[in-house]
C-alpha cells in the first residue's frame, strides 16, 4: 500500500495547483470589460486635478451645482486612475484592476494560508472571488478593500511592534484621500479596543475572555494607533470638512436622502423581497453568511469577541446595501478562518483519525474537483459576449470597454462635432458624458448624489419620468441648451421624448439606439441645428446585411431601443419597421414580439396586440410585462375572466406589480365593484407610486362606464404625479362637463391650456361652454 507520506505530498501538490488556478481565475475575472458608469466621472475629475495641479473645492463639472462646495474625498484615486488611463487607455484601466484584485487575494491568502490546511482557505477565497465578481467595478472601493485587509493583518500580527502605529498612520493618510470609506480605519481600531475592554472587564461565557487577549504593550500600541489614525484623517485637502465627510453623510441619511436607496441599485438591499437562503440573487453571498454562522456554532466555546463584532457590523452593512457585500465576504473570510483555527476536524470526522491516508485522499478529491470546476468556470465565462453591429463580429465581455453599457456613439457625435453647452441628461449617462465631453458640455445630473442632494434628485427624476412643467423650469433656471436622453439601459420616457420632439423650442439632432439628443432652438446652436436637424418622418430604418450576420446568434437590441423611441413620438409605422427588422435578425426575440404588441395597442388593434403579447409570453412564461399586456388585450377584447386571472399570475411572479393591481381594478370597475377598484388603486400606489399609464386607463374605464365622479377622482390622483398634466386636466374637465359642472370644467380646461397653450382639442372643448 502507498504510504501516508505519498498521499500527503500529492495533497500538498494539488493544493499548490489549486492556488495557481485560483489566481489564474482572479486575473481572468479582473480582465472583465470596463462597464462602470462612475469611472468616467473620476477620469474627468482626475484630468482636471492633474491639469490644474490642485484639488478643487467647488464643483466644476455640473450645469446646475457649479460653484457649490464639493468635498472630493476620492481625489487621489482619480489621479491614479487618470495616470493609468494616460498610460494605456482602457487597457491601462483594466491593468489597474488586475493589480488591485491580485493584491487583494495575495493579502487574503497570506493571512489564511497554512501548509497543513490549504483546502479551507482556497475554498473560502473562491467564494470571496465569486462574491467580488458581482462588484468588479473600477471604483475607489477596490482600494478600500485592500486597506481593510491591511488593517486587519497589521492588527492581527504586528501589534507588539513599535512601528505598527506609524504604519497604520501612513495607511490611513492614503485611505483618507482615496475613498470615503476611510472611516472604517478608526472604526476597526475602536472596535478592537472595545473588544479588548470587554474581555478584561465583562464576564463572558466559556473561554471567550481568553481568546485573543492582548499583552499590555500591545494594548498600549493599539491606543496610540487610534490617536494617530484619527489625526491622519485630517491630512487631506479639505482638512476638517474632509475628515468629517463620512460622518456628515451618515448623519444626513434622512427621509430626504432615502430616495437614493429607492433608485440606485448599489444602495438597495440585496435580500429585499426574497428568502435568505433561496438560490435567487447573490447565492454566494448568502453561502458566506451561512458558513460564517456555522463556524461560530462549531467554535462556540472559543469565540473571539472582536471577530464576532466585526462580523456583525459588516453583516448589518451588507444587508442594507449591495455595495457592501464584498466587504462582508472579506470579513466572513477572517471570521471562518479564525473560528476553524480552533476546530479539530479529526474529532469531527472520526474515520480520518484512524487512518490519516483517508483524510489526505478526501482532500485530494476535493482539490481536484475544485480545480476542474474553476477551469470549467473560466471556459464558460470566456464565451460571454455580444454582437458588435458596427463591425460585424462578436465582442467578448473580457477586455476593452463595453459597447452595451455606454452611449458611446452619441458621445462620439458630440465630440466629433465640437458641440458645447449645458445639458439636461439622464442619471446613467451623466458620469460617462463628463468623462467624454467635459468641459465642452456640463451635465444636469451625475453620480455625486451627496452633492446634488435628495430634493434635487427627486426633482430631476420627476422630469425624467415626464414632468413637462419641471423640465421647462429647470431649463429656464439653469439656461440649459441641450438634452441628452440615454436609452442604453432602458428607453427614454415617452412623455419627455414626445414633449421635446413636438416642441418648437427644441430640435432633434441625433437619433439612435443609445440616445436621442436635442438642442435648444437658439442662435448659439444654430450652426449645429442647420447641419444635423432630423425629421423622423423622413428617417429610414437601418437594415443589416444578413449575409454578414450569417448564422451567428444576435440580439437585435438596437432596433428595439429605437422602436420604443419612435413609439414615443407617435411614429408607429416606423417602429413597426424596426420590430420587423429585429425579427428578421432573431425570429425568437421576445422583445420584438412585445414591441409589436405595444404598437398595435397604441393603434387600438387589441386583437393583434393580444396575439403578439401572447406569443411573447409563450416564448418566456416568466416575462411579467408580456403577461400583463396580454391580459390588458384580453380586457379590451371583453374577456374579463382571462384578464383578471392573468393579472393574478403576474402578482404570483411579482407581488408588487402595480400594473396587475390596476388591471384588477379595471375589471372591478367593469363589474360595478367600485370599492374594490379603489382598494386596488391604494395597493398599487403603495407597490409603485410611479406607475402612471395603467392608473389613467382605470380612470378611463370609469369614464366609459359613465361613472364620471369616480373617473374625476382617479384623474385627480393621477394629477398628483405631475406628469402629462395637460392631458389630465383635460380629462378632469370632461368629467366635470358630463356631471354638469360647467364652471369647474372650464377651469380645468383653462389649466390644461396653461400647461400646453397649443392644445387644440381643449380649445374646441372650451368653445362648447362659450
Amino acid at each position: 500500500m502507498m504510504s501516508t507520506w505519498f498521499f500527503k505530498k500529492i495533497s500538498s501538490l494539488a493544493g499548490w495547483v489549486s492556488i495557481l488556478v485560483l489566481f489564474g481565475l482572479v486575473i481572468f475575472s479582473a480582465n472583465l470589460e470596463i462597464k462602470d458608469l462612475d469611472l468616467w466621472l473620476h477620469l474627468a475629475s482626475g484630468r482636471q486635478i492633474v491639469t490644474q495641479n490642485a484639488v478643487p473645492h467647488q464643483d466644476f463639472l455640473s450645469a446646475v451645482v457649479s460653484g457649490k462646495d464639493w468635498i472630493n474625498h476620492e481625489w487621489l484615486f482619480q489621479v491614479i486612475l487618470h495616470g493609468f488611463y494616460q498610460y494605456d487607455g482602457v487597457d491601462g484601466l483594466i491593468l489597474l484592476r488586475v493589480l488591485m484584485l491580485g493584491l487583494t487575494f495575495v493579502l487574503l491568502l497570506s493571512l489564511g494560508f497554512q501548509k497543513e490546511r490549504q483546502l479551507i482557505p482556497i475554498l473560502l477565497l473562491l467564494l470571496v472571488l465569486l462574491v467580488y465578481q458581482l462588484r468588479l467595478m473600477l471604483r475607489p472601493d477596490i482600494f478600500s478593500i485592500v486597506f481593510f485587509i491591511l488593517f486587519v493583518q497589521v492588527l492581527g500580527t504586528r501589534l507588539e511592534q513599535k512601528s505598527t502605529p506609524w504604519i497604520l498612520f501612513i495607511l490611513q493618510v492614503l485611505w483618507t484621500n482615496i475613498h470615503g470609506f476611510f472611516i472604517l480605519g478608526p472604526i476597526l481600531i475602536l472596535l478592537t479596543i472595545v473588544s479588548e475592554l470587554i474581555k478584561r472587564h465583562i464576564p463572558l461565557p466559556f473561554n471567550w475572555r481568553e481568546v485573543g487577549r492582548m499583552e499590555p504593550g500591545e494594548f498600549k500600541n493599539l491606543n496610540l494607533s487610534f490617536i494617530l489614525i484619527v489625526l491622519a484623517c485630517f491630512i487631506n485637502p479639505h482638512f476638517i470638512e474632509g475628515a468629517l465627510y463620512p460622518l456628515r453623510v451618515l448623519l444626513s441619511l434622512s427621509a430626504d436622502q432615502q430616495i437614493f436607496f429607492e433608485h440606485i441599485g448599489e444602495l438597495q438591499k440585496p435580500l429585499a423581497g426574497e428568502p435568505l437562503f433561496s438560490m435567487g440573487q447573490y447565492p454566494f453571498y448568502k453561502l458566506m453568511i451561512l458558513l460564517s454562522v456555522v463556524s461560530f456554532v462549531a467554535n462556540y466555546r472559543k469565540i473571539d469577541v472582536g471577530i464576532l463584532m466585526l462580523w456583525g457590523i459588516f453583516l448589518f452593512l451588507s444587508l442594507n446595501a449591495v455595495r457592501n457585500i464584498v466587504f462582508f465576504s472579506v470579513a466572513s473570510y477572517f471570521t471562518i478562518l479564525s473560528n476553524l483555527h480552533e476546530v479539530k476536524f479529526s474529532k469531527i470526522f472520526t474515520i480520518t483519525q484512524k487512518d490519516e491516508r483517508i483524510r489526505h485522499i478526501l482532500v485530494i478529491i476535493v482539490q481536484v474537483f475544485v480545480i476542474v470546476w474553476m477551469l470549467q468556470y473560466v471556459q464558460k465565462m470566456s464565451l460571454r459576449g455580444y454582437y458588435d453591429f458596427d463591425n460585424y463580429y462578436r465582442k467578448s465581455e473580457y477586455g476593452g470597454a463595453s459597447l452595451r453599457s455606454y452611449p458611446f456613439k452619441a458621445a462620439d457625435f458630440l465630440v466629433d462635432n465640437n458641440i458645447e453647452g449645458q445639458f439636461f441628461n439622464d442619471f446613467n449617462s451623466g458620469a460617462y458624458l463628463l468623462g467624454r465631453v467635459h468641459p465642452q458640455i456640463k451635465v444636469s445630473m451625475d453620480g455625486r448624489t451627496e452633492l446634488y442632494g435628495g430634493e434635487f434628485f427627486k426633482r430631476h427624476d420627476d422630469i425624467w419620468r415626464g414632468s413637462k412643467e419641471k423640465f421647462d423650469t429647470l431649463v429656464e433656471e439653469y439656461q440649459l441648451t441641450g438634452a441628452f436622453l440615454g436609452s442604453v439601459y432602458v428607453p427614454a420616457p415617452a412623455f419627455t421624448l414626445r414633449h421635446l420632439y413636438e416642441s418648437k423650442d427644441w430640435v432633434l439632432v441625433y437619433f439612435d439606439y443609445d440616445a436621442t439628443i436635442f438642442l435648444k432652438n437658439i442662435e448659439r446652436n444654430q450652426k449645429w441645428i442647420d447641419q444635423f436637424a432630423i425629421d423622423l418622418t423622413q428617417w429610414e430604418v437601418p437594415k443589416h446585411d444578413l449575409l454578414k450576420l450569417g448564422s451567428t446568434y444576435v440580439t437585435p437590441y438596437r432596433h428595439v431601443n429605437r422602436a420604443y423611441a419612435l413609439i414615443s413620438v407617435g411614429l408607429l409605422d416606423k417602429a413597426q419597421e424596426e420590430a420587423k427588422q429585429a425579427m428578421l435578425i432573431e425570429p425568437q426575440y421576445v422583445e420584438a414580439y412585445k414591441l409589436l404588441g405595444k404598437i398595435y395597442l397604441e393603434k387600438k388593434d387589441y386583437q393583434k396586440s393580444y396575439e403578439y403579447f401572447r406569443q411573447a409570453k409563450i416564448l418566456d412564461a416568466r416575462d411579467v410585462t408580456a403577461r400583463i399586456h396580454m391580459a390588458l388585450g384580453a380586457f379590451y377584447l371583453g374577456d374579463m375572466e382571462l384578464a383578471f386571472n392573468q393579472a393574478l399570475r403576474c402578482l404570483a411572479f411579482d407581488p408588487n406589480n402595480a400594473k396587475a393591481l390596476y388591471l384588477m381594478g379595471m375589471v372591478s370597475a367593469k363589474y360595478d365593484q367600485d370599492d374594490d377598484a379603489f382598494l386596488r388603486i391604494k395597493q398599487a400606489q403603495a407597490a409603485d407610486p410611479y406607475e402612471f399609464g395603467f392608473l389613467l386607463k382605470l380612470g378611463d374605464v370609469f369614464f366609459e362606464e359613465k361613472k364620471y365622479e369616480k373617473a374625476k377622482d382617479v384623474y385627480t390622483i393621477a394629477l398628483n404625479k405631475k406628469r402629462r398634466t395637460a392631458v389630465i386636466h383635460k380629462k378632469i374637465g370632461q368629467s366635470y362637463y358630463e356631471l354638469g359642472h360647467m364652471a369647474l370644467a372650464k377651469k380645468s380646461w383653462e389649466e390644461a391650456l396653461k400647461v400646453n397653450p397649443t392644445y387644440e382639442s381643449v380649445e374646441k372643448l372650451l368653445k362648447k361652454i362659450k
